[in-house]
């Protein structure tokens, strides 16, 4: 028998390896396809369908891993992601590179909303997933660190990486107990019972327009800051302050979210959160844009975390994957949506998108204050 110390375990370290063997690519990916011959737009259609496979796929891959097993389709994603990560570092032509990373697009569409199933099924689903969120933020942080050096060797070098951590991840299952169960319902079936409830759409939205906020910092503070006179590393060190909190504060979070109400306190988070939006609008030096964004790390954070706890506990037991592949796939809409909304609003005025932010973070709390416990 498995105790909860080597179950948090494990699930910390699946959450680590997986994270760091997605994001050591990210240094070299871009060059790596243009050693190729690929122009601007093959570049970004190597993008999308990489994306697009995913995420089309993890709606239903979810169904699946409640039905036959989530650690199966952890394990099986596992396995394909890394062949495919070899491939990829091994691929003579701009159409095996193409393929080989569609494929691993495919992997990660059968191990991701696994992954996330099994953190939800633990009883304390707050501090789960802090874990499991909070050792995905530190793997976000080292993966594109060893990438970007074995870069400077190879730019083969981070694709067999991502492989040997991938296959490296697959051991933590033996640290992680699943719950049997004997749910057969079609997939239509459970989807329509998950899209009609009426509390997991609202926090569905409510978290979106959090996630909203998360996606256009990438785009609007390095755009303040080259504005500012800000260089690159300065820059670096900004956004990098959001994880930083991030990684540190969230379990603790997890913690006090076992003991207090987990909807009013995802409430303070984003109405606080919009806090730090107006600091970055009226902020000309580096410092308070770095303490602005250290705040937003805590209370962007928690909504992220703490939301996905709150459908964790909606779901169904033996469903937890698919609902938490729908929460995922409709937050992750927001990166596609953040870019246009900030370049558009950013022709009036390069900080006015914050103002923007402020009214979302301040609507995601009020959407959760109206939040019915049993609504």
């Amino acid at each position: 028998m498995l105790d909860k110390m080597s179950e948090f375990f494990g699930l910390s370290l699946l959450g680590l390896l997986e994270a760091i063997a997605l994001s050591i690519v990210s240094p070299v990916l871009p060059q790596y396809v243009e050693h190729y011959g690929a122009s601007y737009i093959e570049i970004g259609y190597f993008f999308t369908a990489y994306s697009l496979t995913w995420s089309l796929l993890q709606l239903y891959t979810g169904y699946l891993s409640d039905k036959y097993g989530k650690k199966r389709f952890v394990f099986a994603g596992l396995l394909i992601y890394a062949t495919f990560a070899f491939l990829v570092g091994l691929a003579q032509t701009f159409i095996q590179l193409v393929t080989f990373r569609v494929l691993q697009g495919v992997g990660l569409g059968l191990f991701g909303p696994a992954a996330l199933g099994l953190a939800a099924q633990f009883e304390e689903k707050g501090k789960s997933l802090a874990f499991y969120r909070t050792a995905n933020s530190l793997g976000i942080i080292i993966g594109p660190i060893l990438g970007g050096i074995a870069g400077t060797l190879n730019l083969s070098y981070p694709f067999f990486l991502c492989g040997l951590i991938s296959l490296g991840a697959i051991g933590s299952l033996q640290y992680l107990r699943e719950e049997k169960t004997q749910g057969r319902a079609s997939f239509f079936r459970s989807a329509r019972a998950m899209v009609l409830n009426r509390m997991i759409l609202l926090i569905c939205l409510a978290a979106f327009l959090a996630e909203l906020c998360f996606a256009a910092l990438d785009i609007i503070i390095p755009l303040v800051g080259s504005s500012l006179g800000f260089s690159s590393f300065w820059i670096g060190i900004i956004l990098a302050s959001y994880f930083l909190t991030f990684t540190l504060l969230q379990v603790p979070i997890g913690l006090l979210s076992e003991r207090v109400e987990r909807r009013k306190l995802i409430a303070l988070a984003a109405i606080g959160g919009a806090f730090p939006f107006v600091l970055l609008y009226f902020s000309e030096g580096a410092l308070e844009m770095i303490l602005a964004m250290g705040l937003l790390g805590v209370a962007l954070g928690a909504v992220f975390v703490q939301s996905s706890a709150m459908v964790a506990e909606l779901s169904p037991e033996g469903k937890e994957s698919m609902h938490m592949a729908f929460f995922d796939a409709i937050i992750d809409f927001s990166f596609p949506v953040a870019p246009m909304l900030v370049t558009h609003l950013a022709t009036l005025g390069i900080k006015m998108p914050f103002l923007l932010l402020t009214s979302l973070m301040t609507l995601s709390g009020i959407i959760f204050i109206i939040i019915k416990k049993n609504g």
